[in-house]
């Protein structure tokens, strides 16, 4: 068998507007990645993008790494893998060239369960059959006040989550406020909104775990400043309140953050190498890489076996489609030290309306892996056309 090709094909959908502390989304997007063979079997899967432009990751899949593995035998993964990085290394390493080297790798890992007719998660070893979830929401939003937030976390609630989390830092009454620097400002709230709005959000999830993602922006100082108010509301967890290039800020809150609240992160962080410099640094309580940007399948069960060697929870990052969805999903299961996972609860076209048959949940919002071969998840391609876009 050999591959004969690698495509990007670029999805996109809008939707109505959500911030976190610094952007605004009012469209959703993914690349997908097929890798196709000379047998017709193809692999697919996804490069996530952080809403940078597809084109660019569309080209970096398609003329950059494609030509490097066709013709290649699929089956040796660590191998390719290898192959990518070794092979862009000068301008490669992180950002968008790991990203797109994580897509092809899922791929990849779809294509092999397929050969061998098997679900990823059996090929990666032993698993569970569902994975712990948490409503990862709150987002800011036109008209979204405390007590549309508080109805929202209901909803979640009656869903059968117990644990959720919110953004916060959207805020230009505070010093530093990167929030200043970007184009859409819109729905900025002051500091004191964002404590009644973890208040709220507390009081409706009751002894469930409450988790505060300040997307990196934050400071270290002001962290430490903001954590007494923090403990006091009840928050249980922070996640990669500060850049995670400042290693030095991570590994002072993990120190001396009230011992209650963990420090995750860091969802923008890529590679093995980076995962573990934070860890032996004492700089993380729990890791949370994403699957479709830190390295794909093949560096994330890396990640998850360097956290486990060092007593440290894996929870992942997910907020793409169904295919980074289903990817997380097989990962996680195998991973006996995964802690819980992220389920956005923001509408997604792309991740609810592109498969023929939807994920499933039990009454306790813990997801079901999907039991087919490779990903396990059947595109509807017809759907799926709806939403490719020309880049």
């Amino acid at each position: 068998m050999k591959i004969t090709s690698v495509k990007g094909i670029a999805l996109r959908c809008q939707c109505e507007p959500i911030s976190d502390a610094l952007s605004t989304s009012t469209a959703r997007q993914a690349l997908l990645v097929r890798v196709e063979t000379d047998t017709g079997l193809y692999g697919l899967g996804e490069a996530f993008t952080y809403g940078t432009p597809l084109a660019v990751m569309k080209y970096l899949v398609e003329n950059t790494l494609g030509p490097v593995i066709v013709g290649a035998d699929p089956v040796n993964i660590q191998e390719l893998w290898n192959t990518m990085y070794l092979r862009t290394l000068a301008g490669g390493r992180r950002s968008m060239m790991m990203g797109a080297i994580s897509g092809i790798d899922i791929a990849l890992w779809d294509l092999l369960g397929k050969l061998e007719h098997k679900s990823v998660c059996e090929l990666l070893g032993p698993c569970s059959d569902r994975v712990a979830s948490y409503a990862s929401a709150g987002f800011y939003a036109p008209g979204k006040d405390v007590d549309a937030l508080r109805r929202e976390f209901e909803g979640y609630l009656s869903m059968g989550y117990t644990d959720g989390k919110l953004k916060i830092g959207r805020n230009l009454d505070r010093t530093p406020a990167p929030l200043s620097y970007m184009a859409n400002q819109d729905w900025a709230v002051s500091v004191d909104t964002d404590w009644k709005r973890i208040e709220a959000v507390r009081k409706v999830l009751g002894k469930g775990r409450l988790i505060v993602d300040t997307n990196a922006s934050w400071t270290t100082e002001m962290t430490l400043a903001n954590s007494g108010i923090l403990s006091q509301l009840g928050v249980d967890m922070i996640e990669e309140p500060i850049p995670f290039e400042d290693m030095e800020g991570f590994a002072r809150l993990c120190r001396e953050l009230p011992e209650e609240m963990q420090v995750i992160g860091c969802e923008t962080q890529q590679g093995l190498a980076a995962f573990t410099a934070m860890v032996r640094a004492g700089a993380l309580d729990i890791v949370q890489p994403d699957v479709g940007w830190a390295g794909g399948i093949t560096e994330v069960r890396r990640i998850g076996q360097m956290a486990l060697d060092n007593g440290r929870k894996i929870s992942l990052h997910c907020f793409g489609s169904a295919v980074l969805f289903a990817a997380s999903l097989h990962v996680a299961a195998a991973m006996p030290n995964t802690e819980s996972f992220e389920s956005e609860e923001n509408p997604n076209p792309l991740k609810s309306d592109i498969i023929k048959k939807p994920f499933e949940a039990d009454q306790h919002m813990s997801w079901y892996v999907p039991q087919g071969e490779g990903l396990g998840i059947d595109i509807d391609w017809e759907k799926l056309q709806c939403y490719t876009v020309t880049v």
